[in-house]
């Protein structure tokens, strides 16, 4: 039986379907945090949905056979509106979001809900393997509608779902998939009756359109240094080529293949085992930054389902900073910050206790400063006595992560990136963002958001505040001992 989330796995990379379905022992016992966000994400997207049909009926069953059967008796029904309706024919099976019925045709339209501001190519896929799989069932699919947020919305009280959600027919689209997808569906039956592990190319697939949880097996026995480090940067067709030549390790690659200054520093670092350093470049750049110095990161939330008056859908939520200021090169390193404890707008104060902080002159350092200035440009719109101050800051920023971007400096265990999370270990190795509870911004994002929403007691969202200073701190402290120890070469 193939159902619709192994079909969308068999469209990303057929072994994912193979492991999937043969081997879920490979599984991860924990998902990622992105993963959990988008799922949580869309199921408070499809509550909101369900609220367009009044007279919806759900299925509400997690024994797949007692799901089949009220389903089959609520189409016998008619039923105006089902949730979750669930069929299979032969070979296929799927739970549909919605499917409503129409009486000019005497069947049923078919109702996609996604948690995206946009149509999506894999919703098409999506929505063409259900009509197939409805059809096999015997109903008849009349209009197929994809129900996804109106990133236009903006939250004014209780969420109106006829505002937040737009309703976009792409029944052509879907039509014009079909006989595809029904090929598609043929050649994932296939896979699954394959007795050894598929062998497959791997490209670009393993995040695209969503991370597959089983890349830490598939990628087990790759080099430290791959050329999927740098697949990104090599683009799919060099990528398939070094593949078909048999090179998976970055010292191998023929340099006609590097495009970019950059790659080829990269190359020679991992081919010869030694750092490259542009001592010159690295001291004109440091020459930049103007004392009193202003080490800043933000934290941001941003969900499909604003939680904020006068927030879009996505709009980011600034709740958090960590600042470190030094006056001078050898004074004393001081460190405020800011942290929201509820679901209030904190612009105002966030942006007053920041005014107290950083003065007049001096450089404000970033790592990425471009999300920073994004962050301080949405600030001084919401709240426009502080927009002056918002603008001063971003004309006195410098990005500290240029240095590594630009390739003055470049290590083999960058991996070919210039993250902080990739930086730092190897330029401070003592500071490690690996021990903390909350170490990556997601995390921190999405554990901001439950503090702040969900029911909990108070020691848990204590642990969750303490823990995300903890976090939003090193970020700061990180770019200060960086900064020192390029001072020093």
């Amino acid at each position: 039986m193939l159902t619709k989330s192994d079909y969308i796995k068999y469209l990303q990379c057929k072994k994912y379907l193979w492991l999937n379905k043969i081997r879920p022992e490979l599984l991860p016992e924990d998902i990622s945090d992105s993963l959990k966000k988008a799922f949580s994400a869309g199921f408070e997207v499809e509550k909101i949905a369900y609220q367009l049909y009044p007279n919806g009926v759900d299925v509400d069953e997690e024994d797949i056979h007692n799901a089949k059967v009220k389903t089959r008796n609520l189409i016998k029904k008619k039923t105006p509106v089902i949730f979750q309706a669930t069929v299979s024919g032969v070979k296929l099976f799927c739970r549909s979001d919605i499917i409503k019925y129409n009486e000019d045709i005497d069947g049923w339209d078919l109702i996609e809900v996604k948690s995206s501001t946009e149509v999506k190519n894999i919703y098409i896929d999506d929505l063409a393997f259900q009509k197939i799989c409805l059809e096999e069932a015997g109903l008849k699919v009349g209009r197929i509608l994809l129900v996804h947020v109106n990133n236009q919305y903006v939250k004014d009280g209780n969420i109106n779902p006829h505002e937040f959600l737009v309703e976009t027919d792409i029944s052509e689209s879907v039509k014009e998939k079909i006989e595809e997808t029904k090929i598609e569906v043929n050649n994932a039956l296939e896979v699954l009756k394959i007795k050894e592990e598929p062998e497959i190319q791997v490209l670009r697939q393993c995040k695209n359109p969503y991370e597959c949880p089983f890349i830490p097996y598939c990628w087990k026995n790759f080099p430290a240094h791959s050329i999927y480090s740098i697949g990104g940067a090599l683009g799919k067709k060099k990528l398939e080529a070094l593949l078909d030549e048999g090179i998976l390790e970055v010292k191998d690659i023929p340099l006609e293949y590097l495009s970019t200054e950059k790659l080829k520093k990269h190359h020679y670092t991992v081919e010869n085992n030694i750092a490259h350093i542009e001592k010159d470049n690295i001291k004109r750049e440091i020459e930049k930054i103007e004392y009193p110095v202003y080490y800043l990161d933000y934290e941001t939330f941003g969900p499909a389902i604003p939680i904020i008056d006068g927030y879009r859908p996505y709009q980011r939520v600034v709740f958090q900073y960590s600042l470190h200021v030094q006056e001078s090169p050898n004074s004393e390193l001081k460190h405020y910050y800011f942290l929201a404890k509820d679901s209030k707008d904190p612009t105002y104060e966030m942006a007053k206790s920041l005014q107290e902080h950083i003065g007049k002159d001096g450089t404000v350092i970033a790592w990425n400063m471009g999300f920073e200035q994004g962050c301080n440009t949405e600030m001084g719109e919401r709240e426009v006595e502080f927009k002056i101050f918002f603008e001063d800051i971003n004309k006195r920023m410098y990005d500290l992560m240029q240095i590594f971007k630009e390739g003055h400096y470049v290590h083999k265990e960058f991996h070919g990136s210039a993250s902080l999370k990739k930086v730092l270990p190897v330029i401070v190795p003592e500071l490690n963002h690996d021990e903390l509870d909350i170490s990556e911004g997601m995390t921190a994002s999405n554990n901001w958001g439950d503090m702040v929403t969900k029911d909990m007691s108070q020691e848990e969202k204590d642990k969750i505040y303490d823990d995300l200073l903890e976090y939003c701190e090193l970020d700061t402290l990180a770019m200060v001992r960086i900064l020192e120890e390029l001072n020093k070469l």
